[in-house]
């Protein structure tokens, strides 16, 4: 009789969650800025979110960032006057 072997599967991390998991906010941070990020009448991503509140400087979420894809070459801030600046990655 055969055994069953495990399938391995994928599990997507949003970058909130890969942020909380790396000890850099907390549970209760990630989870407002998701309040905040959902209830907002104008989307932003959640890093920008992150800093918006204050949790993490856009520094820290721009490399964090760099990490969460793979060491992407290019991370990009783009400031917008009505809004703090958001990080958005490129794939070269």
């Amino acid at each position: 009789m055969a055994v069953p072997r495990a399938v391995a599967t994928l599990e997507q991390v949003r970058f909130g969650e890969f942020l909380r998991d790396r000890a850099l906010i907390s549970d209760e941070q990630w989870l407002a800025a998701l309040a905040d990020h959902w209830s907002s009448p104008t989307r932003r991503s959640i890093g920008a979110t992150i800093v918006a509140c204050g949790y993490l400087p856009a520094e820290i979420v721009e490399a964090e960032a760099r990490v969460f894809h793979d060491e992407l070459d290019v991370v990009e801030i783009v400031p917008d006057a009505a809004e703090p600046a958001a990080p958005r990655t490129l794939r070269l």
